[in-house]
């Protein structure tokens, strides 16, 4: 019998051994080069920061304050008890104005021995005129420290003295701010118990050096902001606005800035 040979069967071929390449060769040609998406996702992130910038403030700058006046003491020059005071707080005095007296027995009896000698009667006015309690300058006492028939030292304060008619407000102002606020400048003061009056003060010192927020700034994220404090001071002439009044400011633009 005669055998008879059969040809191997052939299987169909894939269409990937068509060209001679497998699929996942085929795939890593169409797939871009690393380095091509490179400066593609740089372009993006500068789109993205650019997009996402801070927005320079828009609007007038403005912080908020509490009124506060300059208080001077009046004190002892020489040691002795007080004899007498003819001020109460809430007087008002005028810059040298006699308010009090001082009385030391010692240099009175020897005010009395030196009428003889010129030179030391001289001395001895001298010495008698530092007895003498005068305002410091001119507002309104504040606090009565020392009362009639108290022994003081020299330099123990008697009392206090502050004019309202030229008040201080210390405002806050943040780094990035800074920029936008020049000694000179303008200042619109407003209270809510005035809402139908403005008040107008002008910065005149700006601090050298940022400091924490103080604590009496309601916020716990405000205090930990780095600030620089900014005085200005406000004219008061009708003593409307009183010291401890929360206020309301808004800087005015520097163009409109004044040389002080």
């Amino acid at each position: 019998m005669a055998t008879q040979s059969m040809a191997p069967l052939s299987t169909p071929s894939s269409p990937s051994s068509l060209d001679g390449q497998s699929p996942t060769r085929k795939r890593r040609l169409h797939r871009p080069p690393r380095r091509a998406l490179i400066p593609l996702a740089l372009a993006i992130i500068v789109a993205l920061t650019w997009w996402f910038r801070p927005q320079p403030p828009s609007g007038p700058l403005s912080a908020s304050g509490t009124i506060e006046f300059d208080e001077v003491t009046l004190a002892a020059e020489s040691a002795g008890r007080v004899a007498d005071l003819v001020v109460d707080e809430g007087s008002r005095v005028v810059e040298g104005q006699v308010l009090g007296h001082l009385a030391d027995p010692v240099l009175s009896v020897q005010a009395r021995q030196s009428v003889t000698d010129a030179a030391q009667q001289q001395i001895s006015q001298a010495q008698m005129a530092r007895l003498e309690l005068r305002a410091p300058l001119s507002g309104v006492v504040q606090k009565q420290i020392a009362h009639r028939g108290e022994f003081v030292a020299p330099g123990a304060p008697i009392l206090t003295v502050a004019d309202p008619t030229d008040l201080k407000l210390t405002l806050f102002v943040l780094e990035g701010d800074l920029g936008r606020v020049a000694v000179g400048q303008r200042v619109s003061i407003h209270s809510d118990a005035f809402s139908d009056r403005t008040f107008a003060g002008r910065v005149t010192t700006i601090a050298s050096r940022a400091e924490f927020t103080p604590r009496n700034v309601q916020t716990q994220r405000d205090r930990q902001n780095l600030v620089f404090a900014v005085t200005v001071r406000v004219p008061n002439p009708d003593s409307a606005l009183k010291a401890g009044l929360p206020v309301d400011a808004t800087f005015e633009s520097t163009d409109a800035t004044a040389t002080p």
